[in-house]
């Protein structure tokens, strides 16, 4: 068993392997989605030296069986659910990153063994977390094919699909550089092409966007990011193309499809649950005191 910083987008999918089968053989436990990983290695774009220090990998026999990805102040983490010696992976991880131990980790509050493994390491769990939200897809009607809501294309589409999450998110990036970096992303092998939907008002307006990432191993497809154009907010924008997405992940054979949101977000968990998510658990941020 070694360990290693990521090398390149080969070590994408081996890493996303690992989220892919926990959703599939282990849904109780599992909270990742491989979407969020693309997500975060490919937007906005790194070099791949920013990436190396950002990601170390653990490998046993030559397979990837444990990364984590350091965000500013917390890391996001995964160990192989089917591994022979899961605690040996957790161990090479956290001395990876030993000398920083403000970095919050996270896990399912209701994953006894996840919140026992942080206890015993002196965590304590933060009010902060997001709420997973579950729909079952695959016989629900979803009526038929909207117009308004269109896959991203290069080119004309760029510009004002950038415009929503620029101004939904309050970006403070000047906008050129936004579009300049989401060009880049969707440049990327992270990017899931087909995937990235809009939907447009009667007028020609980028009004909400989302992605919808299938994943065709645990049938599974997870909503990330989910914006709505901060001009055209509750007009049912977002749910047009939510529910677009559904049709095509259910005709593309997911059975499943999860989406998140921070806890304080009333706005966003009403926006779901009206679409037909379900409340399905709740990933809490862990911190030293």
């Amino acid at each position: 068993m070694r360990r290693r910083p990521w090398r390149g987008w080969d070590d994408l999918a081996p890493m996303q392997d690992l989220l892919a089968r926990a959703l599939r053989d282990t849904p109780e436990r599992a909270f990742l989605h491989p979407g969020d990983l693309a997500w975060w290695v490919g937007w906005p774009p790194q070099t791949p030296d920013e990436l190396a220090d950002r990601i170390t990998i653990v490998e046993d026999e030559g397979a990837i069986v444990g990364w984590q990805y350091l965000e500013l102040e917390e890391v996001n983490q995964w160990v192989d659910t089917a591994a022979a010696d899961p605690e040996a992976i957790w161990h090479q991880l956290e001395v990876a990153i030993e000398a920083r131990p403000e970095l919050g980790r996270s896990t399912r509050e209701d994953d006894p063994d996840g919140v026992a493994r942080f206890r015993a390491a002196g965590f304590e769990a933060m009010a902060e977390g997001m709420i997973g939200f579950s729909i079952d897809i695959d016989e629900r009607d979803l009526g038929e094919s909207d117009d308004r809501v269109r896959p991203v294309e290069p080119g004309d589409d760029l510009v004002p699909r950038a415009s929503i999450t620029h101004g939904a998110f309050r970006v403070t990036r000047p906008f050129d550089r936004y579009v300049r970096q989401y060009e880049g992303f969707m440049g990327s092998p992270a990017y899931p092409h087909g995937w990235a939907l809009v939907a447009w008002t009667d007028d020609g307006r980028a009004a909400a966007c989302t992605i919808a990432w299938p994943d065709p191993v645990s049938r599974v497809g997870n909503f990330e990011p989910v914006a709505t154009h901060p001009d055209l907010v509750r007009q049912g924008h977002a749910t047009a193309a939510m529910r677009e997405g559904l049709r095509r992940l259910r005709d593309a054979g997911m059975r499943r499809a999860v989406v998140y949101t921070p806890i304080d977000n009333q706005p966003g968990a009403e926006l779901y649950r009206s679409i037909g998510f379900r409340d399905d658990h709740v990933m809490r941020w862990f911190h030293r005191p």
